[in-house]
């Protein structure tokens, strides 16, 4: 997920952001960068509860023994992967205004940081081989929180209502995604005896379940980010065939 979705889009988008500065427009680039980053936060929600419900299924067909602690690790990085996504968009911001010390600075206490998490988190009398997940949850997510509040500071007009109104109506969308997730995995639960083909299609059947709540959701909550997607399916639907 952090490279399809963070450096895919993020890297796709960083030569327009450049560009609006590049212009002088930093009204366009605010526009631009924040539209991005929602977007990234709207896809990513998603696959992070499609990986957090499906973490026994994916660890069943990853590895067939001990599938059960490796769940319980995936379960714990799911939170790494949303932040880690973010990241890729974040950093992108100080790149695209020629900074560069901003990032490495924060990246080397983070670094630090988990150095620190994880040898204390390890240990057999906290949570073993679980507390490296958890350690990089948090680092991933400290991360994040240390980029946000440093352009907050520099830009205050880069988080304004629109865009919090915006990230409410994501988080509101996601409580159903979240619900359709528990609700799915309870009607078609991982059983001893299921293996192979019988795992995929659960596993496929969850994330449509899932990714359908969620554009629908979406839709109904009048997120762009819907709107364009039920667009373009209906001009695909609706092109005309030439015979």
């Amino acid at each position: 997920p952090i490279m399809l979705i963070g450096n895919a889009i993020s890297t796709a988008a960083f030569p327009r952001l450049t560009d609006r500065l590049a212009q002088g427009r930093v009204d366009l680039f605010r526009k631009e960068f924040i539209r991005v980053f929602t977007t990234m936060v709207w896809i990513s929600i998603p696959v992070v509860i499609v990986s957090y419900f499906s973490r026994g299924y994916l660890a069943r067909i990853i590895f067939a023994r001990d599938n059960r602690q490796i769940a319980m690790i995936f379960g714990f990085l799911c939170v790494a992967i949303f932040f880690r996504i973010m990241y890729t968009i974040v950093s992108r911001y100080f790149y695209a205004h020629k900074d560069t010390k901003t990032p490495l600075y924060v990246s080397l206490f983070t670094i630090t940081f988990n150095i620190f998490l994880a040898y204390n988190l390890s240990k057999q009398t906290a949570y073993g081989v679980v507390g490296l997940a958890l350690a990089q949850s948090i680092v991933a997510f400290t991360e994040v929180a240390i980029l946000l509040a440093i352009i907050a500071k520099r830009d205050k007009l880069l988080f304004d209502k629109a865009f919090f109104a915006t990230l409410t109506r994501i988080i509101a969308v996601s409580g159903f995604t979240l619900l359709a997730g528990y609700v799915t995995v309870q009607l078609l639960p991982l059983t001893s005896s299921d293996q192979g083909i019988t795992i995929i299609g659960k596993l496929m059947i969850i994330a449509t379940v899932v990714f359908g709540v969620h554009l629908l959701a979406s839709y109904i909550f009048d997120l762009r980010e819907a709107r364009l997607v039920v667009s373009r399916v209906k001009r695909i639907i609706l092109r005309p065939v030439k015979i």
